[in-house]
């Protein structure tokens, strides 16, 4: 289990910097770059849920403390949202993050983050 939280961690720094380069640039290169890494990221993004779903939010902010900003570049790629499981993935992954009932700031920034942007 540990090395599987170390393995987690490695590949949330590598989806996080290449949802960056994917976010900023839009050309044909970027886009194939994110077709050919497409199906990696859904496995990432089960693994991630899996993670999720056990951990209180505390220790979300505390292991991962971009993971809105992860999320939130997911769900604008279009890339991502039209293949296969990717969207329903990220809305559970979501769902994980979201307190009804906030008792501190973190949790409030973690609902924040999950909020639409109008």
């Amino acid at each position: 289990m540990a090395q599987d939280s170390v393995d987690l961690s490695c590949d949330y720094q590598f989806w996080m910097q290449k949802l960056s380069v994917w976010d900023q640039a839009s050309t044909l290169e970027t886009q194939q770059d994110t077709c050919l890494h497409v199906a990696q990221f859904q496995e990432f993004l089960r693994k991630m849920y899996e993670a999720l779903k056990e951990m209180d939010s505390n220790t979300v902010i505390e292991r991962f403390p971009t993971i809105g900003q992860l999320l939130a570049k997911a769900c604008w790629n279009p890339f991502i949202l039209a293949y296969d499981e990717s969207q329903k993935i990220l809305i559970w992954c979501l769902c994980c993050l979201i307190n009804k009932e906030p008792q501190n700031s973190g949790q409030s920034k973690l609902n924040s983050w999950i909020q639409v942007r109008e």
